[in-house]
């Protein structure tokens, strides 16, 4: 199996989306930085980022998901 042809996927878009969210409104009621949420519903350099366990947490606390809610494995396009 070639692992760099897979990347982690934030379905993040799709629960804001479902709840109605906007990314300002999570922003404000997690404590992280709005850029820091865009990044992760847009999945920007995901091979490159550190998602802390305390984010991760807080996400899936907040929409009431696990973890493989929040994130999947990819084949890349």
């Amino acid at each position: 199996m070639e692992f760099n042809e897979y990347t982690l996927y934030c379905k993040l878009d799709t629960l804001l989306k479902k709840h109605d969210i906007s990314v300002l409104k999570l922003s404000k009621e997690i404590g992280y930085r709005r850029t820091t949420i865009m990044e992760l519903m847009h999945n920007t350099n995901m091979e490159k980022k550190k998602i802390s366990a305390e984010l991760i947490m807080k996400l899936c606390l907040y929409f009431e998901v696990s973890p493989n809610n929040l994130f999947e494995v990819r084949r890349k396009e």
